[in-house]
């Protein structure tokens, strides 16, 4: 969906290239359909919008818009004419990544009516004030949960973090995924 979005990805000279309309048509066409077959209820889309990046980050990400902001909340009123479940929204998640701005989540929520959810470099404290000012309904945590098999319990009582071990991540077996420990006093 990015890809076609994306002014710098999409370079088809049809109607699914070209304007911001046209590069939303992919996006349409995909979610009613979808929607017509599994129910809009139970349908979710995940987008990845980058609001800042180094040129060396937009060499590697190439997903770039001139104005994310525009791009994306027009995005995300076509979702929310469809009626879709839930938006989900991933955050870069490299070290010194930008965070998005809060006028563009303060958008997200006036435009749509579903639940958000954002992941992305959270902690507890980052996610519980995103929930707390009603900018989002859940927050999804993923390398610290491969990290942490019992984070709902160590979030719930305070305790430490285990360490992610970024020299295991996608190594393809299971250190660094399953051999993490649980919380023990």
């Amino acid at each position: 969906m990015n890809q076609f979005i994306s002014a710098h990805s999409n370079h088809r000279e049809d109607e699914y290239g070209g304007s911001l309309n046209n590069r939303l048509r992919f996006l349409r066409e995909v979610v009613e359909a979808v929607a017509e077959v599994v129910g809009a209820d139970r349908l979710g889309v995940r987008f990845a919008p980058l609001f800042e990046s180094t040129e060396e980050d937009r060499v590697y990400i190439g997903l770039v818009e001139d104005d994310p902001h525009v791009t994306y909340i027009e995005a995300i009123k076509i979702l929310e004419e469809v009626g879709i479940a839930y938006l989900s929204i991933a955050e870069a998640d490299w070290d010194n990544a930008p965070e998005l701005p809060h006028d563009f989540r303060r958008d997200v929520r006036d435009t749509f009516s579903g639940r958000i959810i954002y992941a992305g470099r959270y902690t507890a404290e980052r996610g519980t004030r995103i929930l707390e000012v009603g900018l989002a309904d859940l927050i999804a945590f993923g390398r610290p949960f491969i990290a942490n098999p019992d984070l709902p319990d160590r979030i719930a009582n305070g305790w430490p973090l285990n360490a992610v071990d970024a020299s295991t991540m996608y190594g393809g077996t299971e250190k660094g995924y399953i051999d993490y420990p649980a919380y023990a006093d």
